[in-house]
C-alpha cells in the first residue's frame, strides 16, 4: 500500500514533464513563425524601397512591376501595417501618371483616326471595379504584368517586356453563368466556373475588342476573367485587385 504514493509521484512529474515539453515546442513554433514574419518583413521592405525609388525617378511600369514581388494576402498579416499604406500610396501614384499617360495616348490615337475611344459614365454605379489589378498565376514569361481602370473607362495594361496597351471600357450588368476563372483566394492555380456580376468589354487602341467578367472574390476584391481556357488546364486571363 506505501508504493501507491510513489507511483503517483512517478506519474505527476511524468505528466509535468510532457506538459513542459508540449509548452516547449509551442513556444519554438510560436518563435519560427515570427522569425519568418519578420524575414518577410525585410524582404518586403526592401521592395517597397525598390517600387518607391522608380516611382520618385518616374519609372512608374517599373514602380508597379515591382510591387508585384509582394504578396496582397501578405499585407493584411501582423507587423505590415505600415508597409500596406505605402504600398498602397505608391501603386496609387503610379496608376494617376500611368492613366494620365493612357488618355493622352487615347486622345493622339482618336486624332489620327484610327480608332474611337470616347471615355464614358458607365463605371458610375460600379466603382468596385475601378482600380488597379495584377495579373492572377503571374509568370514573368506572358507578357501580361498590371491593369488599370479608371472612373471614365480609361485602361492601360502594362506588360513585363516594358510595353503598355491603352483603350477605353465599357460595364454593363451580366448574369453569365459557368465562367471559367481561378480559385484566387487559393492562391494557386485551381480552377473553378463563376457567376459573372458584371461584363466588361475593352475597345483597345489598335482597334481590338476585348471582353471580361467580372466578379467578387469570397475575400471581397473585384476579380476579372476572359473566361478563356490556356495550355488545357489554364484560365487565358484573370486580373485581381
Amino acid at each position: 500500500m506505501k508504493k501507491i504514493p510513489v507511483v503517483l509521484s512517478l506519474l505527476t512529474v511524468a505528466t509535468l514533464g510532457l506538459a513542459g515539453c508540449g509548452s516547449s515546442q509551442a513556444s519554438q513554433s510560436a518563435n519560427s513563425t515570427t522569425n519568418k514574419n519578420q524575414d518577410k518583413i525585410s524582404e518586403d521592405e526592401g521592395i517597397i524601397k525598390t517600387a518607391r525609388d522608380f516611382n520618385e525617378n518616374g519609372h512608374y511600369k517599373s514602380s508597379n512591376k515591382a510591387l508585384n514581388g509582394i504578396k496582397i494576402t501578405d499585407l493584411s498579416k501582423k507587423g505590415f501595417g505600415s508597409l500596406k499604406t505605402e504600398y498602397f500610396q505608391i501603386q496609387k501614384s503610379n496608376d494617376a501618371f500611368l492613366l494620365k499617360q493612357g488618355k493622352q495616348q487615347n486622345q493622339a490615337a482618336q486624332s489620327n483616326g484610327s480608332t474611337n475611344l470616347n471615355t464614358n459614365n458607365s463605371f458610375s454605379n460600379y466603382s468596385k471595379f475601378v482600380g488597379d489589378y495584377s495579373f492572377y498565376n503571374y509568370d514573368s514569361n506572358r507578357q501580361q504584368s498590371d491593369l488599370v481602370i479608371d472612373s471614365d473607362g480609361t485602361v492601360v495594361q502594362e506588360n513585363n517586356d516594358g510595353t503598355s496597351f491603352h483603350g477605353v471600357a465599357t460595364i454593363s450588368p451580366s448574369s453569365q453563368s459557368g465562367v471559367l476563372s481561378y480559385d484566387v483566394t487559393s492562391d494557386t492555380n485551381d480552377t473553378k466556373s463563376i457567376n459573372a456580376n458584371v461584363k466588361i468589354v475593352v475597345s483597345w487602341s489598335n482597334g481590338e475588342n476585348e471582353t471580361y467578367y467580372g466578379y467578387t472574390s469570397y475575400a471581397g476584391g473585384a476579380v476579372l476573367t476572359d473566361g478563356k481556357p490556356y495550355k488545357g488546364d489554364l484560365v487565358n486571363e484573370v486580373w485581381v485587385q
